[in-house]
C-alpha cells in the first residue's frame, strides 16, 4: 500500500498520470488462480456479451510510483529488470548521488524563478556547498511540497503564483537522471525522458552516451521477454472465465511484445486516429486498420472530435492537409462536413467494430454544436480528482424525432456495409442523390487516403 499506480508521460499528459490507487499484488492473486477476477467476469457475463479491458498494458507491466508522488513522471515499471550498480560501474558510471538526487544549482534557480529565487531557496532549500542546493526535509517529496506551500508561514509571499511555484519546485525535484530502488539501494531505474533534464544536460559526453544507451535498453529491450511471460500468466485466465468478447485498450507507450500477445489470445485492439500506435506517424488511416480492431474517432478518455479539432490549431492544419487532402486553411470548428468526412472514414474501416461517442455523431448537425466543445469530454485521465459528470445537452425525444440526423447516420451505416444483413438493402439511388461532391471530399491526400464523398 506504499505505492501508487499510473502511466508514464504520453499523448495525454507530459507529466504522466497518477491514478492514486495501489498497485495490484499479482503474486498474491495467483495463489487462488485469480479467483476475484474470474468471479467478477463471470458475474459480468450475465449482463454483457463484450467488455473492454482498460489499460491492458497493466497486465504486461504497470507504471508504479512512490506513495508520496503527485505527478506520474518519476516512476518505474513493475515488474522490470533494473540497472544494477555493478552494471553501471562497468560502464564508468560511479557518482550515484549526483545522478539520483535533484540537481539544483544557483543558475538553475535563477533561470526558473528569476528575482524570486532567494525566497524559494530560503523556504525550501539548503545550500550544502557553494552554489549547490538540496531540498529541506519537510519538502523533499511532491506531497510535502504541496503541503508546505499551503501551510508555510511565508505563504503570503507566493499566494498570487502558488501554482507556478509548485510547478517550478516539482521540476527541481524531478531533475534527476536515475531513481534508486527503495528496496535495494544498489539498483536503479532511468528517469523517464531523462534527456530533457538539466541534470543530464550537464553530464560529460561519456556519461551521456552510456546513460542514453541504457535508457533505451531499459524501456525498449531488456524487459520484453519478462513482460511477454507476465501477460501470459494472467490474461488467459481472465479470457477463459467467460464467453464475452474482450477488447484491450492498447493506447500509450506500447512495448513490442503487446500486439503479438493480443493476436495470440484473440484480443481486439483499439485505434484512435489522432493517437496512432505506429511510431513516427501522427495520424492513423482507418482504411489501413486491421480487422481485429475497434476504431473510433474518440473515446471517453480523451477529448471529443469537436474538442480535439479546436485544441491545437497546428495539428488541425496538418490533419486537414495530410488526411483530408486540402491545402486550404481548415475551419476553426469541426463543421458538419468535416465531421462527416472523419466519421465516414471510420465507418468504412475494415475493423471489426466502429464505435462512436454520441457527441461525435451529434457533430453531424450544426444545431447540436451550440454547447462548448470542451464540455463534451467525459473523462480527463490526467486529473485524478476529475469525476464523470457529462450529460448530453439534447433530450432523447429530440433525437428520436430528428429524422434528418437519423437518416445521415443510417446512410453512413448502410453505405459502409456495416448494417445487419437482414435489414432492407440500401437505396443507392437515394444515397447518390444525397452525395455531395464537395471540394473537401474530392481532394485526395498525398499519403493515399481514399476519397470519401460527403453525405449531407
Amino acid at each position: 500500500m506504499n505505492t501508487s499506480t499510473g502511466a508514464p508521460p504520453d499523448y495525454f499528459d507530459k507529466n504522466g498520470q497518477n491514478w492514486g490507487f495501489p498497485t495490484y499484488n499479482w503474486e498474491e492473486m495467483s495463489k487462488d488462480n485469480y479467483a476475484w477476477w474470474r468471479a467478477r467476469l463471470t458475474q459480468m457475463a450475465k449482463y454483457f456479451t463484450a467488455y473492454r479491458i482498460d489499460h491492458i498494458l497493466g497486465f504486461f507491466r504497470i507504471w508504479e510510483l512512490p506513495e508520496h508522488a503527485v505527478t506520474g513522471l518519476v516512476g518505474k515499471f513493475r515488474p522490470s529488470i533494473p540497472l544494477s550498480q555493478e552494471e553501471l560501474e562497468r560502464e564508468g558510471i560511479w557518482d550515484f548521488n549526483r545522478l539520483s538526487h535533484p540537481y539544483i544549482r544557483q543558475d538553475i534557480l535563477q533561470d526558473k524563478f528569476g528575482t524570486f529565487w532567494p525566497v524559494i531557496a530560503a523556504h525550501f532549500l539548503n545550500e550544502y556547498q557553494k552554489l549547490c542546493y538540496e531540498f529541506k526535509e519537510d519538502c523533499n517529496t511532491e506531497k510535502k511540497i504541496v503541503a508546505k506551500l499551503k501551510s508555510s508561514t511565508g505563504k503570503f509571499l507566493w499566494l498570487d503564483k502558488e501554482d507556478e511555484i509548485q510547478r517550478g519546485l516539482f521540476d527541481l525535484l524531478q531533475n534527476i537522471v536515475l531513481t534508486r530502488d527503495p528496496e535495494d539501494g544498489r539498483k536503479f531505474y532511468p528517469r523517464f525522458n531523462l534527456e530533457d533534464t538539466l541534470s543530464f544536460r550537464d553530464l560529460d559526453e561519456h556519461s551521456k552516451n552510456v546513460i542514453r544507451r541504457l535508457y533505451y535498453d531499459y524501456y525498449f529491450c531488456r524487459q520484453e521477454d519478462l513482460w511477454h511471460k507476465n501477460a501470459l500468466k494472467t490474461l488467459p485466465v481472465l479470457l477463459n472465465s467467460s464467453h464475452m468478447l474482450a477488447c484491450g485498450e492498447d493506447l500509450g507507450l506500447i512495448p513490442s511484445c503487446v500486439h503479438p500477445v493480443m493476436q495470440e489470445l484473440g484480443l481486439i485492439g483499439l485505434r484512435i486516429q489522432r493517437m496512432p500506435s505506429e511510431p513516427d506517424v501522427e495520424f492513423g488511416l482507418p482504411s489501413q486498420y486491421g480487422y481485429m480492431m475497434v476504431c473510433a474517432p474518440s473515446c471517453h478518455d480523451c477529448s471529443t472530435m469537436r474538442a480535439w479539432w479546436e485544441e491545437d490549431a497546428d495539428r488541425r492544419e496538418r490533419f486537414y492537409k495530410a488526411v483530408i487532402g486540402s491545402n486550404d486553411m481548415p475551419p476553426s470548428q469541426c463543421v458538419p462536413e468535416v465531421a462527416n468526412f472523419i466519421l465516414q472514414q471510420h465507418f468504412e474501416a475494415p475493423s471489426m467494430w466502429a464505435i462512436f461517442p454520441l457527441q461525435d455523431l451529434l457533430a453531424l448537425k450544426k444545431e447540436y454544436m451550440t454547447r462548448p466543445a470542451a464540455e463534451e469530454t467525459i473523462n480527463d485521465p490526467t486529473n485524478p480528482k476529475h469525476y464523470w459528470r457529462y450529460r448530453v445537452h439534447v433530450t432523447m425525444e429530440s433525437l428520436l424525432g430528428d429524422d434528418e440526423l437519423k437518416g445521415q447516420i443510417k446512410d453512413l451505416v448502410k453505405c459502409s456495409a456495416r448494417s445487419c444483413p437482414t435489414m432492407e438493402p440500401v437505396d443507392m439511388q437515394r444515397a447518390d442523390k444525397k452525395a455531395v461532391k464537395s471540394d473537401l471530399g474530392n481532394k485526395q491526400a498525398e499519403n493515399g487516403v481514399e476519397r470519401i464523398s460527403q453525405v449531407i
